[in-house]
């Protein structure tokens, strides 16, 4: 709420300086062609039914193999990797799943809650399958390594994060022209978004009183993407596991709730609109707004610059010392 609501109010204001209330730029080479043009609830489904079959196939034919593999000996050695494929396909299967859901299903029920329900519930079936207890398998998701013998689907779906930050440039680049009609307000967006999202966290933070000192530096990049959290625990002693659910937690928060707060607050600007949810609600709430065509643009814009502009504060020895001070009292 409190990102939302001082970006998209911040970006107000510099329009109303501005004399504008609508995007200054809707041309076919601002706004990208994959957008949907038609009416959100008729609009097709997310990925197709045959890679859902595809990827299901996949994590029941490598997952059978790895529980054939424990009781037979020249399998034994493979069953990890062959768990760990199939684990990582179902991941990806279910979360297709998730996203083809009917539409106000999935806007109650984002795909990445799905998800996870599912792989728990598979984890569980897993665990009395080879009378392995649920947190044997659960910690066996991520082990911390990329060895192809011993990484889990967590270690390759964290791996595959960094290729998705390098994404974030060619996403910039794209909508280079729109970010240059709309250079003020871009910039009072992202100066306001990394700012008040590491700052005004590490208040309300103390504000709360918040024990835990772990789950205080945790909160902090809590707007930020997911590869950019990581990096920022990493650069604060934060917690990075603890991190992403923080990212997550926000972002299932956006995606569901973030345009009918923004409704209800009567702003309906789009470039406001876009701003502040993408500073908000990083990559979830993003995509949420994939079917408003004029503000989706500048949710990504957001998105890629708050998680830049945060990444490269807390990398500044004053500023991290100033928000160390602030977060913790100390």
């Amino acid at each position: 709420m409190f990102s939302l609501f001082t970006t998209a109010y911040s970006v107000l204001f510099v329009r109303l300086l501005n004399g504008t209330s609508q995007p200054k730029s809707t041309s076919s080479s601002a706004i990208p062609s994959s957008l949907p043009t038609t009416n959100p609830t008729t609009s097709p489904k997310p990925f197709s039914n045959e890679i859902l079959k595809i990827l299901s196939s996949i994590a029941i034919g490598f997952g059978s193999l790895s529980i054939a593999a424990l009781k037979l000996e020249p399998l034994k050695a493979l069953q990890f990797p062959l768990q760990s494929i199939s684990m990582l396909f179902a991941t990806l299967a279910s979360f297709v799943f998730g996203a083809r859901l009917p539409k106000p299903v999935t806007k109650l029920v984002h795909p990445v809650v799905t998800c996870t329900s599912i792989m728990l519930l598979l984890s569980q079936l897993l665990g009395m399958v080879t009378q392995r207890s649920f947190i044997n398998i659960i910690a066996s998701y991520r082990t911390k390594t990329l060895s192809w013998m011993h990484a889990g689907p967590g270690d390759i779906l964290l791996y595959m994060l960094g290729p998705s930050v390098v994404a974030l440039a060619c996403q910039m680049y794209s909508r280079k022209h729109l970010m240059r009609k709309n250079i003020a307000e871009v910039g009072t967006a992202t100066v306001v978004s990394s700012m008040g999202g590491l700052f005004g966290t590490a208040l309300i933070l103390r504000i709360f009183d918040i024990a835990n000192p772990i789950v205080r530096l945790s909160t902090l990049s809590r707007n930020v993407t997911s590869p950019l959290a990581i990096a920022i625990a990493g650069i604060l002693g934060a917690n990075a596991s603890l991190a992403v659910s923080m990212v997550v937690i926000s972002g299932l928060i956006g995606a569901n709730c973030g345009a009918a707060i923004l409704d209800m607050a009567g702003i309906k600007d789009a470039v406001a609109r876009g701003l502040g949810i993408g500073a908000a609600a990083h990559g979830l709430g993003t995509a949420a707004f994939a079917d408003e065509k004029d503000a989706f643009p500048f949710a990504a814009i957001s998105m890629a610059l708050t998680a830049t502009g945060a990444t490269v504060l807390v990398s500044i020895p004053v500023v991290k010392k100033a928000l160390l001070k602030l977060a913790l009292g100390v």
